[in-house]
């Protein structure tokens, strides 16, 4: 949305891991694009992140039942007159996809990356504050020590691993922040509550608010209602309290 910041609150623990991986992907696409020895070293850090996901909780799972979930779902829709019919049957096919890539992925993704030497080294190394000395690791300062180009080969074969999981996050993400209607609302006083239809599995809170605005939205939900304060400060060394003024923004409650 242009000239608007937009703040996002998600209504459930699958949406919630979902989101924080699409951002590291995010990240891990800028960070590996680029040849400086700072963005690879950023981008190894990202890996290890990802995989910290991976050996937590069964996130190739999780990707396959929203995607199962939104396969049912716009389904259903397709009876629909106000559903577009050729956008909504292309949607279906690639989520179809998905789940079929993601079946054929045997083992947990990421598995195999669990023994790279350079990828653990970068994990001891995190563990100590500035660690970034000759001394740390060897192994690891030889790696960076690499052309660019060796860098950046070396990052695209560990990142391919991923593929399969980020198309589909990318895919399950962008469905749910497009199935909402971006509506304008008045917050009296900074404060705005609102309830939430148990009747409909809501999955994502979405505030925006312009870019010049100074004061942001807090938001906290639960199963039945949100609410939302906007909160202003006069400095990063205070804390932040409610406005006292009407504030127009605009709210997407996302529902797939």
């Amino acid at each position: 949305m242009k000239d608007y910041q937009i703040f996002e609150q998600p209504l459930n623990k699958r949406v919630r891991s979902l989101m924080r991986l699409d951002l590291l992907f995010d990240q891990l696409t800028y960070f590996s694009k680029a040849k400086s020895v700072w963005d690879n070293t950023n981008a190894v850090n990202v890996i290890n992140d990802i995989l910290s996901f991976t050996n937590r909780t069964d996130i190739k799972l999780e990707a396959i039942k929203e995607l199962e979930r939104h396969q049912k779902t716009i389904t259903g829709l397709l009876s629909q007159s106000q559903v577009n019919e050729k956008q909504s049957l292309k949607l279906l096919e690639q989520i179809k996809q998905l789940i079929a890539e993601l079946h054929s992925f045997s083992g947990v993704i990421g598995n195999n990356l669990q023994q790279n030497i350079i990828l653990n080294a970068a994990t001891q190394k995190s563990i100590l504050p500035g660690s970034s000395g000759n001394f740390d690791s060897p192994v690891y300062l030889q790696w960076i020590n690499q052309s660019s180009d060796n860098r950046l080969q070396q990052l695209a074969e560990w990142i391919s691993v991923f593929e399969p999981l980020q198309n589909a996050i990318k895919l399950i993400v962008k469905t749910i922040r497009d199935s909402g209607e971006n509506i304008e609302h008045n917050a009296e006083h900074g404060f705005y509550q609102d309830n939430l239809e148990l009747a409909k599995p809501y999955q994502l809170i979405r505030v925006a608010v312009p870019d010049t605005a100074n004061y942001f939205p807090e938001i906290s939900a639960g199963k039945h209602r949100f609410s939302i304060r906007f909160l202003s400060t006069n400095g990063y060394y205070s804390t932040p309290e409610q406005v006292s003024d009407n504030v127009s923004f605009i709210l997407c409650k996302c529902c797939i």
